[in-house]
Order: C-alpha cells, then structure tokens, then sequence
C-alpha cells in the first residue's frame, strides 16, 4: 500500500506519515526541507521515499508525484496536506505571494487529485485525504486568502466523494481547527488580541490518530478539535463571535517559517 504524504516535514503531516507507519505500507514522504524528511526516515520502519519539491511551484504541480509512482508504485492514499497562511492586511499582500498561496492549498492538491483518480478508478480502490481547515465554514480578518483556498479545497473535496461514492474510492476532508505547529503558534503571534489559550486548541499526534481511523472506517470527514462541530452546523453563531471578538493584527507581514526561504536543489534518483 503505497501512501503519499506532502508537507511531511513537520507538524500535522509529520505525525500522519507516522500514523500509517504499518506492516505492507510504504510511504512517500513530500516537503521542502531535506533535512527533516531524512530525519523522519530513520523514525519510520516502513520502507520510504523522501521527496524534495516545492509543492507552491506552479510549473510543475505533480513532478513530485510521478517521482514517488516511479520508485514506489501506484498511489493507494493520497493525502494533500501541505500549505501555508498569511495573517496581515490583505491590501498588502503581492500578487506573487496570494499565487503562491492558491497554487499550495488548492491547486496542487486538486492537480494530484486529478493525476491518481484514473488509476483508482481501474482499481476500483484508494483514498484521498485533504487536509482543509475550519477556516473553510468559517471567517477571520487577516486571513482572506487562507479562508477562501480552504473552503475551495473543501469543497471541491466534499462534492468529489459525493460523485465518487458508487466507487470503491473514499474521500475524507478532514478540518481541523486550531492545531498547535509552528504555523499556527506563528499566526497566533501575529494577532494582538488573540492567542491560543483563548481558543480550543488541538495536537497534532490526535488528529493524527483521527485521520487513521477515519481512513479505516471510510468515514466522510473529521472536526478537530470537537468543538468546532458546532460552527460547522450553525456557521452564522460562529461569524458573529468572530465579530464579537474583533481581532487585531500586530504586523504588516507574516514572519517567514524555518525553510520558507530553504533553496530547492535538485534531487537526484
């Protein structure tokens, strides 16, 4: 069973490549930092390929993903997790940076998606798992592009496992709410009047765990933490408590991320 994993590097993608770490997998492991995919190598027992690629690189969407058919076989689970945020003023951000942003969260998934549905289709057989957010039923200042690209990958997720359920293929969206990463500690440092300790917060190893069951158990979708199921039944009452709230923004531009500037080399085979 071959698994592909992108942003597999760290936070929630580290912790799902771990979960499907079982006897007859094998994995292939997708991010920008060399360094802790080797790292994430030595941690798993299954057989593995680590994959450098730049997944907001619109160029080439699914390079990575022929790369990973070619040393381990056919995608059985696909999981699209990778991404990225910005939390600032939306008049601000480039052109260059919301294309980035959009071609990252929803562009590349959906090309991948689009890559491995014919040879699942043959095989009667697979998985896709999209990593979308709360953010996709709900609202936040400072956050538009991020909350516009998740509800697109949401979406167009939700309605892809309505045509495909007469098939042997599942589709799990999974969302979940504020997760404690490097990402989400980093936007929560970007808001002035809002932090983690005033919101329900989840750990990355239980989404995880979550994620494994549900691929199990062919389950439609994940709400991570729990509370949030409640703004995903009655969205109105969570955009008036963001109203409520009223957040501010500490910063003209988002802090860039360990590896945000790594250089892609190219990989050798």
């Amino acid at each position: 069973m071959h698994i592909a994993v992108t942003g597999a590097s760290s936070g929630i993608g580290r912790d799902l490549a771990k979960a499907f770490d079982v006897e007859g997998s094998s994995l292939s492991l997708v991010a920008r930092r060399r360094g802790l995919l080797e790292q994430l190598q030595e941690e798993i027992k299954a057989p593995t390929r680590a994959i450098v690629a730049d997944l907001a690189d619109g160029d080439d969407p699914i390079g990575w993903l022929k790369r990973a058919e070619e040393a381990l076989g056919p995608v059985d689970v696909l999981v699209n997790n990778a991404g990225m945020s910005y939390v600032e003023p939306t008049h601000g951000i480039s052109p260059a940076r919301i294309a980035s942003l959009f071609q990252l969260n929803v562009h590349t998934p959906i090309a991948a998606m689009q890559h491995v549905l014919p040879a699942m289709l043959e095989r009667d057989h697979g998985t896709i798992i999209n990593i979308a957010s709360v953010a996709a039923f709900t609202t936040h200042p400072f956050m538009c592009h991020y909350h516009a690209s998740k509800a697109a990958l949401a979406n167009f997720s939700e309605s892809l496992r309505l045509e495909l359920k007469p098939t042997g293929i599942n589709i799990v969206t999974v969302y979940p709410g504020p997760i404690h990463t490097a990402m989400a500690d980093r936007n929560f440092d970007q808001l002035e009047n809002i932090s983690a300790a005033t919101v329900p917060t989840g750990d990355t190893q239980t989404l995880a765990r979550l994620v494994r069951r549900a691929y199990e158990n062919k389950k439609a979708r994940i709400i991570y933490p729990g509370f949030y199921r409640l703004m995903w039944w009655l969205p109105g009452i969570a955009r008036l408590g963001v109203q409520v709230v009223r957040a501010e923004v500490g910063g003209d531009e988002t802090p860039l991320l360990p590896g945000d500037r790594e250089v892609i080399e190219p990989q050798e085979d």
